[in-house]
């Protein structure tokens, strides 16, 4: 049995996109464009649908717009894991924030949170409730 390590919030934004340049194995060093769907997004992290699978450990280069405080931060995450989703028949691909070239831009995140719960109350917060419960191993 493990306890499950999250412990951020995720706020849910099925209308946000991140433009992106990813580094992985099946590039073979060169850059690959991609514009990703965000299913959700904390402070230290992203989670994103893609219509590839995307290997973990693969870097991405990310600028995420943030509408409600009309800023786009600029942000290195590693793929830390990728699933099937087969009911939608897309990728899952979730990513930690690494590195900020601009480290203002870190702070935003909490901004943009907050902000997306004033401005669209029918947004819905996801608490990760698997934070609460131990995940049994396989």
């Amino acid at each position: 049995m493990r306890k499950e390590k999250r412990d951020a919030i995720r706020l849910g934004v099925p209308d946000s996109v991140a433009n992106c340049r990813f580094l992985s194995k099946e590039s073979q060093g060169k850059f690959q464009f991609a514009v990703w769907p965000i299913k959700n997004i904390a402070k230290n992290g992203v989670s994103i649908l893609s219509d590839e699978a995307v290997t973990e450990g693969a870097l991405a280069f990310l600028n995420i717009d943030l509408d409600v405080i009309m800023k786009t931060i600029g942000v290195i995450a590693k793929v830390i894991w990728c699933r099937k989703d087969s009911l939608k028949n897309m990728y899952e691909i979730g990513l930690v924030f690494s590195w900020w070239p601009k480290k203002e831009d870190e702070y935003l995140i909490d901004d943009y949170i907050a902000a997306r719960l004033d401005y669209g109350g029918s947004m819905s917060l996801e608490k990760d409730k698997r934070k609460e419960t131990e995940v049994e191993s396989t």
